[in-house]
């Protein structure tokens, strides 16, 4: 009895680790974006994903002259868009799962 629920909580405890979907560690930002949902329903075109991208950079990074630089689907290690903003030497990022929900950064402690 002991014995399966050990096993019941390691494998719990295994399924709900996040994925790294991309990390920003560039000009000292430190950010890690990750999320730990699967198979999400694709329910936003790649313009809808720019627009809510935009607001949210605008927002989170306190800047509103950020500029869109790229926009990319990506699907490892699970689909996800990646955009790119600048501005003057700096660059920034958002980061939107395949319905439309940011993937608000986490501040990555530096070792």
């Amino acid at each position: 009895m002991r014995h399966a629920l050990i096993c019941l909580l390691l494998t719990v405890v295994c399924s709900v680790k996040a994925d790294v979907l991309f990390r920003d560690d560039r000009q000292g930002h430190g950010y890690i974006f990750e999320s730990d949902r699967k198979d999400i329903e694709a329910t936003v075109s790649q313009d809808e994903a720019l627009d809510l991208a935009i607001d949210w950079a605008m927002s989170f990074y306190e800047d509103e002259s950020l500029e869109v630089a790229d926009i990319e689907f990506r699907i490892e290690p699970l689909r996800f868009w990646l955009v790119t903003f600048k501005k003057t030497d700096e660059i920034f990022y958002a980061v939107l799962l395949p319905d439309g929900t940011i993937v608000e950064p986490q501040e990555e402690a530096k070792v």
